[in-house]
């Protein structure tokens, strides 16, 4: 079931809303929706049931970084954690003589306009590290950080 969330007011696909408000600590101790949402006070957990429409899931394929085989009854499901300098990994990095723009791949190495893994050493100066291969996009704004400027940017390995 889809629901939308305009401030206070939930709204289901079939236009029924629900109107909930905050309480002093901010947490929602009770949503009212004729038995189709309930919030656990002692835990703040949502449960939304469906009415209306019905239908069984068979199964469930997994794959790209999803892993425990085809679930028809019941399993587990375990997502992979990118490691070290592989696909979907994320770094502190900055370019060689250039500043990063936004949504932009780099190659890793040492030439211009190349990411390179970024530290700050004890004396607060920042140090590159040269240990990264593979292609990386800048995840910082539509102007980036300049080279040797003290902030680097988040990059994540796309290739």
């Amino acid at each position: 079931m889809a629901v939308s969330i305009n401030g206070t007011t939930l709204t289901f696909n079939d236009s029924t809303t629900q109107t909930t408000a905050r309480t002093a600590s901010n947490t929602v101790t009770s949503v009212t929706g004729a038995g189709t949402v309930s919030v656990s006070a002692s835990t703040g957990a949502v449960t939304i049931t469906g009415t209306g429409s019905s239908g069984t899931v068979t199964s469930v394929a997994t794959g790209n970084g999803l892993s425990g085989g085809t679930i028809t009854g019941s399993g587990t499901l375990e997502i992979a954690a990118p490691s070290y300098n592989s696909v979907g990994s994320y770094c502190n990095g900055i370019l060689t003589g250039s500043a990063a723009s936004g949504n932009t791949n780099y190659a890793a190495g040492t030439g211009s306009s190349q990411m390179q893994g970024f530290n700050i050493d004890a004396c607060g100066q920042p140090t590159k590290t040269n240990n990264f291969s593979g292609t990386w996009k800048a995840m910082c704004g539509s102007s980036g950080v300049a080279q040797n400027s003290g902030a680097g940017t988040i990059f994540v390995r796309v290739s």
